[in-house]
C-alpha cells in the first residue's frame, strides 16, 4: 500500500525531474516512445539523427596524449572558417541528444522503491505509441552576436510541446534556444530496464522557458594545475547540459602561463609546467568553436597587473618583487611578484599581448577579462617605477594601467572585464561598459551596481567550490601548526548544494540595482584540483548554481524554491550526468532516493497543531453602539469628518502608491498635460487615431521627453508608453509571466473576439495556443493549393476590372478581399467569394465590427460617447454567417469529423478544432481570431508591398529576376521555392520593418514588476510598475528608431541606407540586433500563424509578379509620397493603393 502511494507521489512530483527546473511546464500522464527512426526537421528540412558527438565539418578527432598530463587528451585539427551555420549547429544537437537519448539513457531505479521500478514504467511488451515526428521552428535569425553575444544580446528562450498524438514542436527565436530546448527534451525520456526502448509518462508536455539571468558561467582556473584539452571540451559539454553559457577560463597566474603568444613565445615556454603542456592557438580556437556550438561563449582571463609573477621567467625586467620572501608579505600565495606600473615596457608588453590576443577572441567572444584582484600594496615599494606602498601614490598609475588597457581592447570592439577590487578597493574611474565581477560578498555587489557598473556576483561563501579540502601549504611544527591546525582553508567548510542553491545573487538590491546584476559564476580554483578529480570537484554542485541562473531562485508564485524538490530532482539529474561520462558527485544515498524526501529531512515532520480562532476585530465600545455615539455628532460636522477622512485616504493611497513604484524602481518622463484627468490627451489620442496621425504622434512625444519610455495618467490611470526594445523584451519574453493583456482588455474586446487566443492570459491562453497551434504546422502552411486556388480568382478579378487595359486600380481593397476569400476557405473549407460578389454582407460587417472597436479601444473612458448600432449589426452578420458552418460540423458523427481531420481533402480548421472541443462559443471566438489575424495582416503587409514596389522599380526588376531564374514565368512555386528566394524574403522583411503589422499593441501588469529602462534621471534605471498598470508598446516606431541602426550618410553610397526608406537590399549584409525588428511580437505570444501569412504573402507576390512585368505608381498624386497610416487593429494605407499593372507580353512568356 505504502509504495503505491509512493508511487502517486513520485509521479505527481515527476513535473520537476528537469534540471533546471522550466519557467512553465505542465505535462499529462499518457505513455510515448521514441525511436532512433524518428522524423526530425528544421525550418522544414530534415536533420540527420546519426550518432556522431559533433557536425564532421567542424572537428577533427584524433586521440592522443600530451607529455606530462595524467589523463588521455584529445587533440584538435583547426577549423576551416570561423561561419557558423544554424543548420550546421542545430543539426549537431540533434545528433548529440540521439546518442544521449539512445546509448546514455537513465534507467530510473534509485528513485522508486526497493525493487517496484516495472510499477512504475511502461511494459516493454505491451503495444507501444511512438512520437512520429519532432519539428524545430527557429523563428529568427541568427547574427554574430548569437554566437559571441555580450549579456541579453541573444534570446535563450525556447516552447516545447508533444503533443497527445505523437508530435513534438520545438519553436525558438535563435539556435541557442534550440540547444537549450534539446537539453530539456532529453530528460523527459528514459530507458526501460529491460531494454525495450525509450519512453516518457508525461506526454503531453508543453513547456515555455527562458532563463532568469543572461550570464551564467563557471570559472575555471587552469593556471595552477594542467588541463587538457579533452578535459575543457567535456566540461563545456557538462556546462551545455546544465544551461550554462559562460566558460571563463583563468588561464594564466603567478604560478604558470600555459597559452601560447606567438609574439611573445617566451611566455609559455618559460611559463609552462613541462614542455608540450601548452595550449597552442589552434587548440584556444578549437575550445572556442566546440564551445559556440553547444551555446557556451569562452571568456579568457588575463590576470594583470597582479598575479603575474610568471612573466618574470621569461620577462625579468617587466617584474617587481619578483618572487620576494616571505611570500606572505608580496602576495597571497606563493610565487610573488607583480607588473611594474609606470614603466614604458610594460606598457609595450600589454599593447604586443593584446594585439596578439583580441583577432584570436573577437570572432568567439565580446569580453576580454583583464584581472585586477589582489594587488599588493607592499610590492610598489619593490617597484623603481613607483617606489611606494601608499595607495595615495599608487592608485594614480594604477587608473593609467587600465585605461590603457581597456582603451585598447575597447577600440577593438570588445568590452572589458575586471574582478571587484579595482572598484570596491581602489575606486578607480572605470567606463560604464567595464563588466566588473564580485567574489568577496553582497555588500560588493550592491557597491559595484549603486556605481553603475553591470556585475556578475558568485561569493566565495557561497559558490567557491574548491573550499573545504583544508589548506595547501605545508606547516613546520612550531606556532604557525598549532595555529592552523586542524589545517582548514581560508573559506572552509565545503559549500555544499544546499548552500550553493540558497544563493540569491540579487539579495538586498532595489529593482534598479538588481537589473545591473547580469548574472553569475560559479568558480573553481585549481590549487587541488587537477583533471583526476575535476568533475567530482563540480558536478554536481554546480548545477545547484545553474538552476538559480536559469530558473531563479523563487517559482512563479514567489515562494523560495523547496530544497526536498530540489534535492530529488538533483539526484536524478546527477545520474544523467553520470551516464554522460561525468564522475560527478552523490546526492544522497540511494534508501533517501527510495523514499518520500521526508524521511530524510530534519526535524522530523509532525501534524501542525489546531489552530487559533479567529480574532474578533469589530469595533466595540463600553457606552453603547458607534450607531448611537455617532448620532450625537452634527450632520455638518460628520459630513466635514467625511471629507477629511477621504482626503486623508487618497492622500495615504497616494503616498503607498509612491513607495511602491519607489521601491521597485522608478518613474518614466511623465507627460504633461493641462486638463484634469489628462482629458487633453485623451482627446489628442482619439483625435491622432481619426486622422491616421499615431505614428507622428508617439514620435513627437518620445522626442519631446528625450526618451522612447514616458507615462502619463489619463482618468488617474497611470499608464506607460515604450518603443525601447529592453523593455518590449521584458513585456514579452524575460518577465512574460508579468504581464499580460488582462481584465480591461478582455472586457473590451470581449464582444467580438470572445475568449479567444488574443484576449486571454495565463491558463486560458495556453489552452487556446494547444487547440490552434497543431493547425499551423508546416504540413498545413506548405499547403500551397488553398492559395493557388484564390490566386487564380484574383487574377480573374483583376481581368474584369479592366486591368488588362491599363486601368488604375486600388489593389489594396482587391488584397483585403483576396485575404478574406483564402482565410474563410482555410477556416471553414467555403470561401465568402468577396472577389466575385465585392458587396458581401460578410465582408462589409467584418470592416465596420473592426472599425468601431478601434476607436472603443482608444477612446478609453470616452468610448460610451461613440454610437455601436453598427458594431451591434456587423456581429449580427459575422455570427448569422458562422452558425451554420459551426452547426454542420458539430452534426458529423466522432468518425467522420476524424476522417476529415487526417485526410487532406475536405480538411477544414473548424473540423480540427471540433476535434477538440465541441463548445460552440470557443470554436465562435478562435474562428473570429484567426479570421481577424489571418486576413487583415496579410492583406495589409501585401498592400504595403506594391505601395513600396510601385515607388520603387529597381525592387521589382531584381524581384523578377529572382522569380525568373528559380521558376520562369509559368511554374507555380513550391513551399522550398519560396523559402530558398533570398531578395523575395530580403522585400518581405524590409515591408515588415516599415509597416509591421500590429504597429501599437498593449499589454497589463499582471503582479508589481518592473520595466528594465526608462527610469531616473539618465533614463537608464528600470521602471517600477504596479500591478493592473497598462503598458503600450509601439514596434512601429522602435523600428524606425534611427538610433537603432548603423549610421547612415546621405552623400556616401557605401554607408548603411537611410533606415526611414524603403530597401530590400540591406538586409543582403545586415541584420537587425535582437528585439529591434519583432514584426510579428516576440516570445512565447509569438504569432501563432507567422509562417502561414509569410507563405501565403510571398506566393501571392510571386505569382502576381510572374504575370505582370510593371507596377506603376498613381500615389504620388493622392499622397505626395507620405503614406497615410491608418492604424486601426493593423496598419494599412489609410487611402489605398493606387496602382497600374502592365501585363508581361504574352511571347515573353
Amino acid at each position: 500500500m505504502w509504495s503505491s502511494l509512493y508511487l502517486i507521489f513520485l509521479f505527481s512530483s515527476s513535473t520537476s525531474a528537469v534540471w533546471p527546473v522550466p519557467q512553465f511546464f505542465k505535462h499529462g500522464n499518457s505513455t510515448l516512445w521514441v525511436s532512433e527512426s524518428l522524423q526530425v526537421t528544421y525550418n522544414g528540412q530534415n536533420l540527420e539523427t546519426k550518432l556522431q558527438d559533433v557536425h564532421p565539418d567542424l572537428l577533427d578527432v584524433q586521440a592522443g596524449q600530451k607529455w606530462g598530463s595524467q589523463v588521455p587528451v584529445t587533440q584538435f585539427a583547426a577549423a576551416d572558417s570561423l561561419n557558423f551555420s544554424s543548420s550546421d549547429i542545430v543539426q549537431s544537437a540533434v545528433s548529440r541528444a540521439w546518442k544521449t537519448l539512445f546509448s546514455q539513457n537513465l534507467v530510473p531505479w534509485k528513485f522508486h522503491p526497493r525493487n517496484e521500478l516495472p510499477q512504475f514504467e511502461p511494459s516493454g511488451s505491451a503495444e507501444k505509441i511512438y512520437l512520429s515526428s519532432l519539428k524545430i521552428t527557429q523563428t529568427g535569425s541568427d547574427t554574430a552576436s548569437t554566437f559571441k553575444p555580450l549579456a541579453g544580446e541573444v534570446d535563450e528562450s525556447y516552447n516545447l510541446t508533444i503533443f497527445q498524438d505523437g508530435t513534438a514542436k520545438i519553436s525558438a527565436v535563435s539556435s541557442t534556444g534550440v540547444l537549450r530546448a534539446f537539453e530539456t527534451f532529453i530528460q523527459l525520456f528514459y530507458e526501460q530496464s529491460s531494454g525495450k526502448g525509450v519512453y516518457t509518462t508525461l506526454a503531453p508536455v508543453d513547456i515555455i522557458d527562458a532563463p532568469k539571468f543572461a550570464h551564467r558561467g563557471l570559472n575555471l582556473d587552469v593556471a595552477r594545475n594542467w588541463f587538457p584539452v579533452s578535459k575543457i571540451l567535456q566540461t563545456i559539454d557538462a556546462l551545455s547540459w546544465n544551461k550554462f553559457n559562460r566558460l571563463h577560463l583563468h588561464i594564466v597566474d603567478a604560478q604558470s602561463w600555459p597559452i601560447e603568444i606567438p609574439a611573445l613565445p617566451e611566455l609559455s615556454e618559460k611559463g609552462a609546467f613541462q614542455t608540450g603542456l601548452t595550449y597552442s592557438p589552434s587548440e584556444i580556437q578549437q575550445i572556442q568553436t566546440y564551445a559556440i556550438y553547444r551555446g557556451v561563449e569562452v571568456i579568457l582571463e588575463f590576470d594583470t597587473p597582479g598575479h603575474t609573477s610568471v612573466v618574470g621567467l621569461a620577462y625579468p625586467d617587466l617584474i617587481a618583487a619578483q618572487n620576494a620572501k616571505p611570500w606572505d608579505t608580496y602576495c597571497a600565495e606563493p610565487p610573488c611578484g607583480q607588473l611594474k606600473l609606470n614603466s614604458s615596457a610594460v606598457d609595450t608588453f600589454i599593447s604586443t599581448l593584446w594585439n596578439e590576443l583580441i583577432p584570436r577572441i573577437k570572432p568567439y567572444s565580446s569580453y576580454l577579462h583583464t584581472g585586477g584582484d589582489e594587488v599588493n600594496l607592499n610590492v610598489y615599494a619593490l617597484d623603481e617605477t613607483v617606489k611606494s606602498s601608499d595607495p595615495a601614490v599608487i592608485k594614480p598609475y594604477l587608473q593609467r594601467f587600465m585605461d590603457r588597457s581597456h582603451a585598447q581592447i575597447r577600440a577593438a570592439g570588445l568590452t572589458p572585464m575586471v574582478w571587484e577590487e579595482m572598484v570596491t578597493e581602489w575606486d578607480l574611474d572605470l567606463g560604464e561598459d567595464v563588466v566588473v565581477q564580485s567574489w568577496l560578498s553582497d555588500k560588493s555587489v550592491e557597491r559595484i551596481v549603486k556605481g553603475g557598473h553591470k556585475a556578475i556576483a558568485g561569493s566565495y561563501q557561497f559558490w567557491y567550490l574548491d573550499c573545504g579540502m583544508g589548506q595547501w601549504l605545508g606547516f613546520h611544527q612550531g606556532d604557525s601548526f598549532q595555529k592552523y591546525y586542524p589545517f582548514n582553508d581560508y573559506c572552509s567548510p565545503t559549500k555544499n548544494w544546499r548552500l550553493i542553491y540558497s544563493y540569491d545573487p540579487t539579495a538586498n538590491l532595489s529593482p534598479s540595482e538588481a537589473s545591473l546584476v547580469i548574472g553569475g559564476e560559479v568558480h573553481i580554483w585549481s590549487e587541488q584540483t587537477d583533471p583526476v578529480n575535476l568533475d567530482m570537484m563540480v558536478w554536481p554542485r554546480a548545477a545547484a548554481a545553474g538552476e538559480v541562473l536559469w530558473s531563479g531562485g523563487k517559482d512563479a508564485e514567489g515562494k523560495n524554491r523547496s530544497q526536498l524538490d530540489a534535492g530529488k530532482r538533483l539526484g536524478v539529474w546527477r545520474e544523467r550526468l553520470v551516464n554522460r561520462g561525468i564522475q560527478a558527485g552523490p546526492v544522497q544515498m540511494v534508501f533517501c532516493t527510495q523514499h518520500d524526501p521526508d524521511e530524510c529531512s530534519f526535524p522530523a515532520i509532525t501534524k501542525n497543531a489546531p489552530g487559533h480562532p479567529a480574532l474578533d476585530f469589530i469595533p466595540r465600545t463600553e457606552n453603547g453602539t458607534t450607531e448611537e455615539r455617532c448620532s450625537f455628532v452634527s450632520p455638518k460636522l460628520f459630513a466635514l469628518g467625511l471629507v477629511a477622512a477621504y482626503i486623508i485616504v487618497k492622500i495615504t493611497q497616494w503616498i503607498s502608491i509612491n513607495r511602491k513604484i519607489r521601491e521597485l524602481g522608478g518613474y518614466a518622463p511623465r507627460i504633461k498635460t493641462y486638463l484634469p484627468y489628462d482629458l487633453d490627451l485623451v482627446v489628442k489620442t482619439v483625435k491622432s487615431t481619426i486622422t491616421h496621425k499615431n505614428l507622428e504622434a508617439w514620435q513627437s512625444t518620445f522626442t519631446n521627453y528625450n526618451s522612447y519610455t514616458v507615462e502619463a495618467c489619463p482618468a488617474s490611470l497611470r499608464c506607460i508608453l515604450t518603443a525601447d526594445p529592453e523593455n518590449i523584451k521584458a513585456i514579452l519574453a524575460t518577465q512574460f509571466t508579468d504581464y499580460g493583456k488582462g481584465k480591461p482588455f478582455h472586457d473590451d474586446w470581449k464582444e467580438f473576439l470572445g475568449d479567444s487566443i488574443f484576449t486571454t492570459d495565463l491558463e486560458q491562453w495556453h489552452n487556446s495556443r494547444q487547440l490552434i497551434r497543431p493547425q499551423f504546422i508546416k504540413d498545413r502552411v506548405s499547403d500551397l493549393e488553398v492559395f493557388e486556388r484564390h490566386v487564380t480568382v484574383l487574377m480573374n478579378a483583376l481581368n474584369k476590372f479592366g486591368v488588362q487595359q491599363g486601368r488604375e486600380i486600388d489593389i489594396s481593397n482587391f488584397f483585403f478581399r483576396y485575404t478574406l476569400d483564402a482565410a474563410t476557405d482555410f477556416l471553414l473549407g467555403t470561401s465568402v467569394d468577396s472577389l466575385i460578389h465585392p458587396k458581401q454582407d460578410f465582408a462589409e460587417a467584418f470592416a465596420e465590427v473592426q472599425r468601431v472597436q478601434n476607436l472603443i479601444v482608444r477612446a478609453g473612458p470616452l468610448s460610451h460617447l461613440f454610437s455601436r448600432k453598427s458594431f451591434y449589426a456587423g456581429l449580427d452578420t459575422i455570427n448569422s454567417f458562422l452558425e451554420p458552418f459551426i452547426e454542420a460540423t458539430l452534426n458529423l458523427s466522432p468518425s467522420e469529423l476524424d476522417m476529415r481531420t487526417k485526410s487532406e481533402e475536405g480538411y477544414t480548421f473548424l473540423h480540427a478544432l471540433a476535434s477538440f472541443t465541441r463548445d460552440r462559443k470557443v470554436l465562435r471566438d478562435q474562428l473570429v481570431a484567426v479570421l481577424l489575424a489571418g486576413r487583415d495582416t496579410t492583406a495589409a503587409t501585401l498592400s504595403w508591398t506594391f505601395y513600396e514596389l510601385a515607388r520603387h522599380p529597381e525592387v521589382v526588376m531584381k524581384l523578377r529576376e529572382e522569380i525568373r531564374n528559380t521558376l520562369g514565368w509559368r511554374r507555380m512555386p513550391t513551399y522550398a521555392d519560396l523559402k530558398g528566394m533570398k531578395y523575395l524574403q530580403h522585400t518581405m522583411n524590409e515591408t515588415l520593418r516599415l509597416y509591421p503589422a500590429i504597429p501599437f499593441n498593449v499589454r497589463l501588469a499582471l503582479n508589481d514588476t518592473t520595466l528594465p529602462r526608462g527610469g531616473g534621471p539618465d533614463g537608464r534605471s528600470p521602471i517600477g510598475i504596479l500591478k493592473d498598470t497598462p503598458i503600450g508598446y509601439s514596434t512601429m516606431v522602435m523600428q524606425r528608431r534611427l538610433d537603432l541602426y548603423p549610421p547612415h550618410n546621405p552623400v556616401d553610397p557605401s554607408s548603411f541606407p537611410d533606415p526611414l526608406q524603403f530597401c530590400p537590399d540591406r538586409w543582403e549584409d545586415w541584420q537587425p540586433k535582437p528585439w529591434t525588428y519583432i514584426p510579428f511580437n516576440g516570445g512565447p505570444r509569438i504569432c501563432i500563424g507567422q509562417q502561414f501569412a509569410l507563405t501565403e504573402m510571398a506566393y501571392t507576390l510571386v505569382r502576381l509578379l510572374q504575370r505582370f512585368e510593371r507596377i506603376e505608381n498613381r500615389m504620388h498624386e493622392v499622397d505626395g509620397g507620405d503614406p497615410c497610416l491608418k492604424a486601426e487593429i493593423v496598419l494599412q494605407p489609410g487611402q489605398g493603393v493606387k496602382v497600374v499593372l502592365y501585363e508581361m507580353d504574352s511571347e515573353k512568356v
